[in-house]
């Protein structure tokens, strides 16, 4: 006899299968709300695959993220603008509970922000918009963004 948990999963799955993959989300610009064209195969990793499909940052709470995260941070001079952990000084804060940017409490609005860049002066960080050899990948964006939530003083993880 199949358990409760085994016939949903089968069962979505079995969806999803019939009427198609679901479709990838779609990436809006800070600035302007424009689409952000992202090539699909900088996705290249299981948790960058699994946001792109949810939107959901799978690092969130993961401690070996959460250090690379923070790494990541300090090398790309994060901190000066931002703190030493997102608690804002120059720039604003990242940890909540008010964000410079409404969506930024969400981990696809961070993204977006952090890919992309911000009409305050905040140069974009992804490929799309910097030299092939200069810019950061989404696996790594995904984990500033873990290191940057598990510092939140409101308890915001952009999962919800």
């Amino acid at each position: 006899m199949l358990g409760n948990t085994f016939k949903s999963a089968l069962l979505i799955s079995l969806m999803a299968f019939a009427t198609g993959a679901m479709a990838d989300i779609t990436f809006s610009a800070t600035q302007d709300g424009s689409t952000i064209n992202i090539d699909k195969a900088m996705f290249d990793t299981d948790a960058s695959k699994e946001f792109l499909a949810t939107g959901k940052n799978p690092y969130i709470g993961n401690e070996d993220a959460i250090k690379k995260g923070k790494k990541i941070f300090n090398l790309y001079s994060c901190v000066a603008c931002h703190g030493g952990k997102g608690e804002g000084a120059v720039g604003p804060g990242l940890i909540g509970a008010n964000f410079r940017y409404a969506k930024d409490a969400t981990n696809k609005g961070m993204f977006e922000t952090i890919w992309h860049g911000t009409n305050g002066g905040m140069g974009a960080k992804g490929f799309g918009l910097m030299a092939p050899d200069d810019g950061i990948k989404p696996d790594e964006v995904l984990k500033v963004i873990a290191f940057i939530r598990s510092n939140s003083n409101v308890g915001t993880t952009g999962n919800e």
